[in-house]
């Protein structure tokens, strides 16, 4: 089962994405109604539920969407696949910022951090990889005997995210009861969740990968 830690939370708002503004025109408010303090905190507080929703460990995504700091824990290092190459560490929740940091922490030894010259950080696939440059380390195996540190989440959200938290967000304002009994909301309702469908297959990554497991 992954084992995983936010080292650092997100610092900033979740409007940092898509503010009360922007949310406020894409529901046709007037901009005098969307700064009006009682709307303004709708509009604020529908914005960060949507987020919450979507964002990191829990979240519908897989994706970090606000930048923050992880420790992945692993009970060894990868084994060799069938050609006979070391197979990588993958690290969930991206998109990755940098890895901070990876760790041997077995108790063999003192804390030992190995030299970033030994492995390859590969971030750019939609699941980042690191590899080493040779082999991985030998280490005793156990719970929690090697960490991973890194950094992921957006330094600029891309429209189809930022179009998601809109629509999430905006139904969240226009349907504050958890149901809604009159039909023509019902079909609206539906007409959101369909395109908001859409939008998460188009962003979602799958958590169903081997490596996560060891």
């Amino acid at each position: 089962m992954l084992d995983l830690e936010v080292v650092t939370a997100p610092t900033a708002p979740a409007t940092d994405i898509v503010s009360s503004a922007e949310l406020g025109r894409h529901m046709g408010l007037s901009a005098s109604l969307a700064a009006n303090a009682q709307w303004a905190n709708i509009l604020t507080d529908a914005i960060t539920d949507a987020v919450d929703k979507l964002d990191g460990i829990g979240g519908e995504l897989n994706r970090t969407l606000m930048p923050r700091t992880y420790q992945r824990f692993i009970t060894k290092f990868p084994g060799k696949d069938e050609c006979g190459n070391p197979k990588p560490i993958l690290l969930p929740y991206p998109p990755l910022i940098r890895v901070d940091a990876i760790t041997i922490e077995d108790g063999s030894s003192p804390e030992n951090v190995i030299d970033p010259a030994d492995y390859v950080v590969k971030s750019g696939m939609l699941i980042p990889e690191i590899h080493p440059i040779a082999a991985w380390p030998s280490i005793t195996a156990g719970p929690r005997a090697a960490s991973i540190t890194y950094t992921a989440g957006y330094s600029e959200y891309p429209g189809k995210l930022r179009r998601m938290i809109k629509f999430l967000a905006a139904h969240y304002c226009e349907n504050r009861e958890a149901t809604v009994m009159e039909m023509n909301k019902t079909l609206i309702d539906r007409k959101v969740l369909f395109a908001l469908d859409d939008l998460r297959a188009a962003l979602r990554i799958s958590p169903s990968y081997d490596d996560w497991n060891e």
